[in-house]
Parts: structure tokens; sequence; C-alpha cells
């Protein structure tokens, strides 16, 4: 049986709730959207394709929220990365999603990296996932 985005979903999903990442997160983890006005460390998932082949090859975004640090420059107050929680979490993250060989489906990170939303003073790791699923 053909498997959907909505499975390769909650494969990822299962995979983060068992593993440190769910612990160390100060948020929850969501798929395909995070909650308005959220300042909390949040992981979402969400899908790019999957495709229909014997061996499906799917594509999936896991973005890891971390806001910023606030701080006095001079007396002005800015708000700047914080690269130490972002190493932890990008840590567990990739122990957790790496290299994993299931039964239905394997999963490895493509690459990764970090995108500023400045209108919620947050950074996000994203991990762009490949995932192969089996019928």
């Amino acid at each position: 049986m053909k498997k959907t985005v909505f499975d390769g979903k909650q494969w990822i999903f299962e995979l983060i709730s068992q593993s440190q990442v769910k612990a160390m997160v100060s948020g929850s983890i969501y798929k395909d959207k995070r909650p308005t006005g959220s300042t909390k460390e949040d992981v979402v998932i969400n899908s790019i394709s999957m495709d229909n082949s014997f061996l499906q090859d799917g594509v999936f975004n896991v973005n890891f929220y971390v806001p910023m640090l606030s701080v006095s420059i001079a007396g002005s107050t800015q708000y700047m990365p914080n690269n130490n929680r972002m190493a932890e979490i990008s840590k567990a993250a990739s122990q957790a999603l790496d290299n994993v060989f299931k039964p239905e489906y394997n999963l490895t990170i493509v690459n990764h990296n970090t995108f500023e939303v400045e209108a919620e003073n947050a950074i996000y790791i994203n991990f762009r996932i490949n995932l192969k699923a089996y019928n």
C-alpha cells in the first residue's frame, strides 16, 4: 500500500516524540504549523513532496524554533541568536533524525540551515529530511 505525506509526518513526529528532543524543548511538536504568537522552543514538521514510485521518495522539513536572547548593547535592547541552545537542539535533532532505518521507511538528513523570523524574535533550525518508504 502506498504511503502518503501524512504517514511521513506521523513517522517523524513519533521519532521526535520518542527522542530526547521532546524533553529538552520548552514548547511542543506540531505538524504543518506553529501556533501564532508562540514564544517557546517548538518543533514543526511539514512535507514538501512524496512520489508514488515503488520505493517512494519523500522530502520533509523539520523546523526547530529557538527564541532569540534579549540583550542590552550600549543601552539599547537587541535580539541575538541563542547559539548555545541552537547547538544543543541541533545535536539532539541530528541524533533523532539521521540514518534511521525502520521496516517501513528510512530517514536521512539531507542538509540543515538556520533562518530568522524577525517578527517573532526567533530563529529556526531547518532540517531537510529525505524519507524512503517501502510498500
